[in-house]
């Protein structure tokens, strides 16, 4: 028995990372020496963690409190809407990722993007030449890695195996052409430039993101356009949706449309 501050509590599974326990019908995960409470909304389905500080993360489209308990009983697995299973140490690792990311919402194809490209840097998969294949690591549905391989993060081999790309800090980026900026990961858009016919081309993209895939649109902006996207959005961020929506409406909503399309984008 542990105590959660405010009565014991009766632990359900302990490793050398984590606890997971209930108390009063609620159950609680211990990481790190902080204590998190877990409860979830079955119809999305929806898992929130209560942060120390009192504030919720909200993991969209993952899984039930007691769909970990009963992989927790059973020593078994949780498949999730993307279609990956991973047993119950890869389940809590997830979670221990999100809380980590500390966004206030965020869906589940993100947080196994991102832990996905922790098992890249643990790997050593820095090149397509030491690139890994992560089906084995519970990689079913390859399409959670698209975000990252348009924001250039993660590179794909032919053979279908992943790598983490290494920017070069000293390149000039209009030296190919082409400038790439994902403004936003979670609900995606950004914009960029290229060379057309010997004149640079301004572009603006927002994705309508599916269950398991995107469908983006990308739009033609002008160069103050271009230049007010980056006066606006200094900073990488983790939008929520009506960023996102605002984003659309004003820089890609009446504009010429250069490309759209499933996982599409220039």
């Amino acid at each position: 028995m542990e105590n959660t501050g405010k009565e014991s509590l009766n632990l359900l599974y302990r490793s050398a990372d984590v606890s997971l326990g209930e108390a009063g019908g609620k159950f609680y995960l211990i990481s790190d020496g902080n204590t998190y409470r877990l409860a979830d909304y079955r119809f999305e389905p929806c898992l929130y963690i209560q942060e120390t500080n009192g504030k919720w993360i909200t993991i969209h489209n993952s899984f039930t409190v007691e769909e970990l308990c009963r992989a927790v009983r059973t020593n078994g697995s949780v498949r999730m809407i993307t279609g990956n299973e991973y047993g119950i140490d890869e389940v809590f690792g997830l979670i221990r990722k999100a809380i980590g990311l500390a966004m206030g919402s965020v869906d589940i194809s993100y947080v196994e993007g991102r832990r996905f490209m922790d098992l890249l840097k643990e790997k050593g998969a820095l090149s397509p030449e030491t690139a890994a294949d992560l089906t084995d690591e519970g990689l079913k549905n390859p399409n959670v890695m698209n975000p990252f391989i348009h924001s250039k993060k993660v590179g794909k081999t032919a053979d279908g195996a992943f790598y983490l790309r290494t920017p070069n800090k000293g390149s000039d980026p209009d030296a190919s052409g082409r400038i790439f900026r994902v403004i936003s990961d979670q609900v995606r858009f950004g914009c960029g430039s290229r060379m057309m016919d010997g004149k640079r081309q301004y572009f603006a993209w927002h994705g309508h993101p599916s269950r398991n895939d995107d469908y983006y649109t990308t739009s033609e902006i002008s160069e103050r356009e271009y230049r007010q996207i980056e006066a606006e959005y200094p900073e990488q961020l983790s939008a929520d949706r009506e960023t996102a929506e605002a984003f659309r409406k004003k820089y890609v909503d009446g504009h010429k449309v250069i490309l759209e399309g499933w996982n599409k984008l220039l």
